[in-house]
């Protein structure tokens, strides 16, 4: 199925989604593996992990 095809709706929140992604991963997951700086990768671990515990935390209420 050609992308032309589809349904705006369904186009937008996934790019969108794939933006967000993106972003959390350039800006959170990259430097707490490749900084150099010990505290810049405890920084970036410690904003991974809370949010990380906020997703499973909406995972639970979800079901």
């Amino acid at each position: 199925m050609p992308i032309d095809s589809l349904p705006v709706t369904l186009i937008i929140p996934g790019v969108l989604g794939l933006v967000i992604f993106v972003l959390l991963y350039a800006g959170v997951v990259l430097p707490t593996i490749w900084s150099r700086h010990p505290e810049r990768r405890k920084a970036a671990h410690c904003t991974l992990d809370m949010l990380l515990k906020a997703r499973r935390s909406l995972r639970r209420i979800g079901r």
